[in-house]
């Protein structure tokens, strides 16, 4: 089927085919491609917050849910370059806990990024003071400080067996940063690992199966998943702003081209994951590759090659085998010299074949830093000679063609579909870098955190 096509259910039609879960998980994969330490910092300091809310009355519904998801991306921050701070996200040696203004920069964007870009919203607040002492009268009535403080005290656990493997916990734990820990759950960490059992599975590292369990049972809405899910693509702007916006338009065409093609909801659903997660992989490959203005070295060409291995570890385990495969084989060709295993087309899936001609679509008319975006006629062109020469699918080609114009118009309502409340990360994210630099000193927002409705006493 080609020609216009109703798009006014379309977002109706795309539901989750993964779990809360799985999207978390592979959202840690993602950043452990990009500073491993970091990830291990943030399970060690999430199982002990797992272990250790329930016994601190979080009365908040939903609040272990969220408290553990909050101290799985607290460091969010760390994993992103910062232009501003001069600050590479590659040490093995970093201080989460300075009172400078490059750390506290850290949780500032990562409250921001996840206020608007995860479903836990305000509870991402939580992180706005993050450096700051512990302060008995906000936990009092702000809950969001009460979250802070249990992680804080959590993170600074796991930074301290971290640092001194062969030495035990202090009796007193306020020795290991005076005065910034809350006495309160100082004392209740205290009383839950009298036996030392939450200090030795840091150690021993036999932590990860028991926390994952919990994570893999964590449970957000279909409308909350696909949040999650555009999460992922925008965790690629941490490395190449051209890989993300690639992802999202290439996502678009599969999705116009499965609606052409009949597929019903859970076939498109399970597409449109496939093409979001399709470039996955290219987190673990060089930015200076992805962005480089020209033609690639075969060296260099070989390690862009290799994205989809990268892609194929990220989401195994996570994903079921077709989105899997889906995902693997996006850049094999129906002549068998595709890579990276030169299948036939014989064994290449319809769904695989449209996410070939999607990937094609949008590297040919989105701007790249090696080309500007290439006319209907240069598309049309590249895409009948790689039909001619046996690479991809001529039935898709056709409704390219056919349809270049109706599947341009529908680019826009696609797009609003994987849209996110990014520009609002920045804008917060600068508001508070020009009060830093005009003010000098860092303000806490209180005006953003203690609204009626969310106060609650102890």
């Amino acid at each position: 089927m080609s020609g216009k096509i109703n798009m006014g259910n379309i977002g109706s039609q795309l539901h989750s085919v993964l779990s809360s879960g799985a999207l978390i998980r592979i959202a840690e994969r993602l950043l452990s491609y990009i500073n491993k330490e970091i990830v291990r910092h943030t399970e060690r300091t999430s199982y002990l917050v797992m272990k250790l809310s329930p016994h601190c009355a979080l009365k908040k519904e939903n609040s272990l849910r969220n408290i553990v998801f909050l101290s799985l991306f607290h460091t969010l921050g760390f994993f992103r370059e910062d232009i501003f701070f001069d600050y590479k996200p590659f040490s093995s040696k970093i201080d989460y806990f300075s009172n400078t203004p490059e750390v506290e920069s850290k949780y500032r964007f990562g409250c921001y990024y996840l206020e608007f870009m995860t479903p836990i919203h305000r509870d991402a607040l939580a992180l706005e003071s993050f450096t700051q002492a512990y302060n008995p009268e906000m936990a009092r009535f702000i809950y969001q400080e009460r979250y802070k403080s249990i992680i804080n005290l959590c993170a600074h656990i796991s930074d301290f067996i971290s640092r001194f493997p062969g030495k035990p916990l202090p009796a007193n734990l306020d020795e290991i940063a005076p005065g910034m820990m809350s006495p309160v759950y100082m004392e209740i960490f205290a009383q839950v690992n009298a036996d030392q059992s939450l200090e030795n599975a840091i150690r021993t590292e036999d932590f990860r199966e028991e926390l994952y369990d919990f994570v893999n049972s964590m449970h957000f809405s279909d409308e909350e998943n696909k949040t999650l899910a555009k999460l992922l693509i925008y965790l690629l702007d941490f490395k190449s702003t051209v890989t993300m916006s690639h992802s999202v338009n290439t996502s678009c065409y599969a999705v116009s081209l499965g609606m052409r093609k009949g597929f019903d909801s859970q076939e498109l659903s399970k597409l449109f994951i496939s093409a979001v997660l399709h470039d996955i992989g290219k987190i673990a490959t060089p930015q200076k590759i992805l962005e480089y203005p020209g033609r690639l070295s075969p060296e260099d060409m070989g390690i862009m090659r290799y994205h989809v291995n990268h892609s194929k570890k990220i989401l195994s385990g996570l994903v079921p085998d077709e989105i899997l495969e889906n995902v693997f084989r996006h850049h094999e060709k129906l002549n068998g010299q595709g890579y990276p295993r030169r299948l036939p087309g014989e064994e290449l899936t319809l769904a695989q074949r449209i996410l070939t001609i999607a990937d094609i679509t949008s590297a040919l008319c989105d701007s790249r830093s090696y080309k500007g975006k290439f006319s209907k006629e240069q598309v049309v062109e590249i895409m009948m000679a790689m039909t001619e020469s046996g690479e991809i699918d001529a039935d898709l080609t056709e409704i390219i063609i056919a349809d270049f114009d109706e599947i341009q118009r529908e680019l826009p309502v696609l797009q609003s579909i994987l849209s996110a409340d990014f520009s609002n990360v920045l804008a917060k994210y600068n508001e508070y870098i020009i009060d830093r630099t005009s003010v000098h000193h860092f303000g806490i927002i209180t005006e953003e955190i203690g609204e009626p409705e969310e106060l609650e006493e102890v």
